[in-house]
């Protein structure tokens, strides 16, 4: 029995329009440490995530 491959997508299938996009990891940084002192209970701990 031959196994399918997962990976294979259908023919006709559009990629994703943000599956090529690239992102600095800078900016990335900013929004994720925004989110998290805004969601935390104690920051000290928080910016050891950072650190």
């Amino acid at each position: 029995m031959k196994r399918k491959d997962k990976n294979k997508s259908s023919p006709g299938q559009m990629k994703l329009l943000w599956d090529d996009w690239e992102v600095a990891d800078s900016e990335v940084i900013k929004v994720a440490l925004k989110f998290v002192m805004a969601n935390c209970y104690d920051p000290k701990i928080a910016m050891q995530l950072f650190t």
